[in-house]
């Protein structure tokens, strides 16, 4: 059986990227043997001059975290950890991986920055210099790399502006080592938001270090993967809002780093950057921040309103994205985006989850049936918040537990997925989807929803020979600011915190009121109710209607 799913994920992979990924993994073992020196390699490519520090912050950090860390108190992939300044240990092995990778990302230069703690920057970058400026196979993993590149061109000028000449040439030696390590070692066998990391810190390198010829080399590669996976409606290809903006601001960084340093940075990059910005300004709901569609969280709102603003877009919200496969629908205060699209770029979708035909409402500016998030890439519960049933849509049960729509597996593995799947807009405020990510059991769902200023009414049905007798469950996840009250087996009744209400209703099934799982931010999860819905035949149609809120007596 795992032999079956890992040939459904591994037939979608192309040839040339697991040769990049046996190739990448023999590399990164010789590096870590006696027989490679290096630092002695990559110190031969010092720079004669300081570099050109060309980063520009778009984005500034925050001072309270800066405060916070100059204590010896960090915030890791969103959680608080202990560790001391400079760390006890630069590689506890309590943190989960992405909170090590972000321990060395070095982004915590920006939080420092802001608090105006130069001293407890240079000192956390002295102490890493002696422990990591040579390679180290997680510290000198390319993602990581690739971002602390770009964080000490951005933050170096303020960084080395006191400092002594063996710290600021120890810098200097170790980013030169860093860039031309990254110009051997881009991550081609993963491709997506990692392979643009890569290039973007290899292009920045390329103009600090004055080397025209690697500036050319990466320039034009990453035009060409910027070209590849950004759809022509703007959206980032993994579909996740929270890669999409880092994505966008791996351009916008760009664009300022050429025009600080005189080359250009307009045209095609400016191009890119509106294109983008109108994807972002779709996925951003009324509350400033981004929708829980795949691997994303909802982030910081000041940090989407600035990308939003650099981006130079500034035109209407875009009723869909049709290349990615959302649709985005507002009638009065009501408004959904619905996620009628495939799971992610078949060669890699790591970052998708099960969760085709899902939707996510809101009222005002009040989020009210949501997906569940993202807790943690390495965490027990990292299958479940992937899986059909943490998403608000319908999935099927078999005799061994939940069917997701999608095999997603491991922590960013997907096997079989829909092949058919569509979307369809189909007048103001009506929109379908279908989807065969069951063909395998000979069954394809379809959902038709119709938006008005008083409500939203949707049905889901099962077709195909295998959908007699299948079991399922329709589910709405509910904000954990949303209370509810069930009147009877199909009717339920919502309060927001405004004290607005909405009656769900349901013809042809039975609900209950469920416990569920919601991860808004990495790391901070949060208990919330589920509306789950048992349908009693092929077909359930559903109602959430506003009710009238009572006016005054004179």
């Amino acid at each position: 059986m795992k032999l079956l799913r890992l040939f459904r994920t591994l037939r979608y992979v192309p040839p040339e990227a697991l040769a990049w990924r046996v190739w990448a993994r023999a590399k990164r073992r010789y590096y870590s043997t006696p027989l490679f020196g290096l630092r002695s390699v990559w110190d031969g490519a010092s720079p004669a001059k300081p570099p050109l520090l060309c980063g520009v912050q778009l984005v500034p950090g925050k001072a309270a975290v800066g405060e916070a860390l100059a204590t010896g108190h960090w915030v890791l992939a969103g959680k608080e950890e202990a560790l001391g300044l400079p760390p006890r240990d630069w590689l506890p092995a309590r943190l989960q991986p992405l909170q090590t990778f972000d321990l060395h990302y070095h982004e915590w230069l920006a939080d420092l920055r802001a608090a105006n703690q130069p001293q407890a920057a240079r000192a956390l970058l002295a102490d890493w210099l002696v422990l990591f400026g040579h390679y180290h196979p997680t510290v000198w993993h390319p993602y990581p790399t690739s971002l602390r590149v770009v964080a000490w061109l951005t933050h170096g000028s303020w960084l080395l502006a006191e400092a002594d000449d063996d710290l600021q040439q120890a810098f200097y030696r170790t980013l030169a080592a860093q860039v031309y390590y990254l110009r051997h070692n881009a991550e081609w066998d993963l491709g997506g938001n990692h392979l643009i990391k890569n290039l973007k810190a290899s292009l920045m390198g390329a103009v600090a270090l004055s080397d025209t010829e690697m500036q050319l080399w990466a320039e034009q590669h990453l035009i060409a993967a910027l070209r590849h996976q950004i759809l022509p409606d703007g959206a980032h290809d993994e579909r996740t809002p929270h890669y999409h903006t880092q994505v966008l601001q791996d351009v916008l960084e760009v664009r300022a780093c050429l025009r600080a340093a005189g080359l250009g940075g307009g045209g095609l990059w400016d191009d890119c950057a509106r294109n983008m910005g109108a994807a972002l300004a779709f996925y951003t709901y009324p509350d400033g921040a981004l929708g829980l569609w795949n691997d994303s969280v909802e982030g910081d709102p000041a940090r989407v309103q600035a990308l939003l603003q650099e981006s130079g877009f500034t035109g209407e919200v875009p009723a869909t994205l049709p290349n990615a496969g959302y649709a985005r629908l507002q009638a009065g205060s009501l408004g959904l985006v619905f996620d009628g699209g495939p799971v992610g770029p078949n060669e890699n979708p790591g970052h998708a989850h099960a969760d085709t035909l899902a939707l996510e409402l809101w009222c005002g500016t009040q989020r009210v049936v949501v997906n569940g998030g993202t807790l943690a890439y390495q965490h027990k519960l990292r299958g479940y918040f992937r899986g059909t049933s943490a998403h608000s849509t319908l999935g099927l049960v078999g005799k061994e537990g939940p069917i997701d729509s999608a095999e997603v597996w491991t922590e960013h593995r997907v096997g079989r997925r829909a092949e058919k799947v569509g979307l369809k807009v189909l007048g103001a405020g009506q929109v379908t989807g279908w989807h065969d990510g069951y063909k395998h059991l000979g069954v394809t769902h379809t959902r038709s929803l119709t938006l008005t200023p008083t409500g939203l009414t949707g049905i889901d049905s099962l077709s195909g020979k295998g959908a007699a007798g299948m079991k399922a469950w329709v589910r709405f996840h509910l904000h954990p600011s949303i209370k509810v009250q069930q009147a009877d087996d199909t009717r339920a009744l919502l309060t927001l915190p405004s004290g607005q209400q909405l009656q769900f209703i349901c013809i042809g099934g039975r609900v209950t009121v469920q416990p569920s799982r919601y991860a808004p931010q990495f790391n901070q999860p949060q208990a919330g109710l589920q509306l789950a819905i048992r349908p009693q035949g092929a077909q359930i149609e559903w109602q959430l209607t506003l009710v009238p809120v009572a006016k005054p007596k004179a």
